[in-house]
């Protein structure tokens, strides 16, 4: 029995029905059996997962790591001072891209490893946009959206204010990348006596529906994803959100934007 279970072979059964020592300490076997079975399955699944993750990775490093090599080559040419400011500044371009996404990843995996301890304080939700809204005040600049922000400054909810703004900055984020120039963007939060509720909704291209179920993955681009995108930042804060006891959904209609709502339960 000990050589079949340290071949990895679980499927001993025996299980006795009958009265007496013998029967009860059968059970206990088959249930210790059991357990190393799911214990063996779910750690096999963990290096399945890790195995994916690890090639998703690859992959996504792999792009700005050639167009770094790429562009060194270009300036061992000595180009001329306006191509080399040029080179110059594609090269910084490329290492923000590697440095987020190596911060991003870095971000998910202590999410998955269980080692970040949300905090539980109150947070207003006002003051929490609003910290949002400057980390990204540049691209909302860029593009010339329409910004509208709806809610009472007493509505809050208890969690860490770190790691919400960081959940919060990502779905405004990928709003605006999927907002056309002077398109409009709007945030609305109240709150009852089951959740606080924040709405973020765009008058973008929206989300196809056969994205939609996959919008939250990590590493998936729908068919209206940028050829820079990573496909990480809405599968963090989903994580966040969910770690915190809360919800994110998304309702999308094709041509007719999108709108994520979030609720942090009472």
């Amino acid at each position: 029995m000990r050589e079949k279970i340290g071949r990895g072979d679980y499927s001993l059964d025996i299980r006795d029905n009958r009265e007496g020592d013998l029967s009860i300490l059968k059970n206990e076997i088959y249930k210790l059996t059991t357990l190393l079975r799911e214990q063996a399955g779910a750690l096999q699944q963990e290096k399945i997962l890790l195995a994916d993750a690890l090639a998703d990775i690859s992959h996504q490093l792999k792009t700005p790591l050639t167009s770094l090599s790429v562009l060194n080559d270009l300036l061992s040419e000595d180009p001329a001072e306006e191509e080399r400011a040029l080179f110059l500044g594609r090269m910084r371009a490329q290492l923000d891209r590697i440095e987020w996404l190596v911060s991003s990843l870095l971000k998910l995996s202590r999410l998955d490893a269980g080692a970040v301890t949300m905090k539980c304080e109150p947070v207003f939700v006002g003051a929490l946009v609003e910290k949002a809204l400057d980390q990204l005040s540049i691209p909302l600049e860029i593009k010339a959206l329409r910004l509208t922000v709806e809610g009472d400054a007493a509505v809050s909810f208890a969690g860490d204010p770190r790691w919400s703004a960081e959940a919060l900055i990502n779905i405004i984020k990928n709003c605006i990348e999927h907002t056309p120039e002077n398109g409009q963007l709007q945030i609305r939060y109240e709150q009852n006596p089951l959740y606080t509720v924040i709405e973020i909704s765009d008058s973008g291209s929206g989300i196809a529906p056969e994205d939609l179920p996959h919008i939250f993955s990590r590493f998936y681009k729908g068919k209206g994803a940028a050829p820079d995108q990573v496909g990480i930042g809405l599968a963090m804060a989903r994580a966040i959100i969910e770690k915190q006891g809360g919800d994110l959904t998304v309702h999308s209609e094709g041509g007719c934007g999108s709108e994520f709502t979030i609720k942090f339960y009472r």
